[in-house]
């Protein structure tokens, strides 16, 4: 008898011990003066932590599942989210830790970060929803409907959120002080990417079934119509703009392509070949850096002349990415 006690003892501290290692994963925290991007791995439930500088793996940690969306929400603290599990999980660099940053729902597509209030916005691609996070106080403050599948979202200086339906081919607007829906508009069919650009809503995809759409399409929010087209590539899905300034970084993944554009002139300024199936886009002050599903790299593109200048080898399907650079 005493043996047997003796056994479900034991396993009980296993069982608490296992457990403990699902919520927290450990890593070596990056040097203070290291410039380091944060990958994740949608083939793989992990993400890498690259020195940028040297083409450096500083660290891979595994995951229980694979992450959609990264954020970063002060100078220590990355927020992501994965469709498959119910927590949003919180990466401390400067701790070296993975743990589950508060329980939301299954689902979690897209984050976006409102600064000033502190509010994490997180898309439920299975209910059809935007949550309002208090990161303060690790609480919902309030649940929004969007149309089917939110994908993509970007917030305006002026507290608006747009948020991309991907199955309805919507936009949804929405007032974030207010945390209510204040008008929905329809897009080209299945939209991929959103930027606004304080005038028009940008929007690329890859258009009706049966057809590859070469075009991303400037939308009045107030309207919803249809006001300027600029052609490009293969299927548009990504962008990232040139802050005060009209250029815009336009990402192709039908012909592995990124474009910079002028969306005053609707001209085509430069392009470069990426590598194999480029979904992501992100950018610090010199350089664009886009992630490869197909190939396991990200490319590392000059700003203004748009030549390659580096690939990073990255672990199996690289897709979002937070850089953090030390001056």
């Amino acid at each position: 008898m005493e043996r047997v006690k003796y056994v479900l003892i034991c396993l009980s501290a296993l069982l608490l011990f296992l457990t403990g290692c699902g919520k927290e994963q450990q890593f070596t925290p990056p040097g203070s003066s290291q410039s380091i991007a944060v990958i994740s791995q949608l083939k793989k439930a992990s993400f890498s932590i690259v020195d940028i500088q040297k083409n450096k793996m500083l660290s891979s940690v595994d995951l229980k599942h694979p992450l959609t969306d990264l954020i970063q929400i002060n100078k220590d603290v990355i927020i992501a989210t994965s469709k498959e599990g119910e927590s949003l999980i919180e990466i401390n660099l400067k701790h070296g830790t993975a743990t589950d940053y508060m329980n939301v729902d299954k689902g979690l597509t897209s984050l976006t970060y409102d600064a000033a209030s502190h509010t994490l916005i997180a898309a439920n691609s299975q209910k059809n929803v935007v949550y309002f996070i208090d990161t303060e106080r690790k609480k919902i403050k309030s649940t929004v409907k969007t149309g089917t599948l939110p994908s993509s979202m970007t917030l305006s200086s002026s507290g608006i959120l747009f948020v991309l339906n991907a199955e309805s081919h919507t936009v949804s607007i929405i007032d974030i002080e207010k945390e209510k829906n204040i008008r929905t508009f329809s897009v080209l069919e299945r939209p991929s990417g959103i930027h606004f650009d304080g005038q028009f809503i940008w929007i690329g995809g890859h258009g009706k079934q049966g057809t590859l759409n070469k075009s991303i399409y400037a939308y009045d929010p107030k309207t919803g119509k249809k006001q300027r087209e600029i052609k490009l590539g293969v299927m548009p899905v990504a962008f990232f703009p040139e802050k005060n300034s009209s250029t815009l970084y336009v990402l192709c993944h039908g012909d592995h392509t990124l474009y910079k554009v002028d969306t005053k002139t609707n001209k085509q300024l430069a392009s470069v070949e990426t590598g194999q199936n480029p979904n992501y886009i992100t950018a610090d002050t010199t350089s664009i850096y886009v992630s490869n599903l197909d190939d396991n790299s990200v490319s590392i593109i000059d700003k203004h002349s748009l030549i390659m200048k580096n690939q990073l080898n990255v672990p199996s399907g690289p897709y979002a990415i937070v850089l953090e650079e030390k001056k």
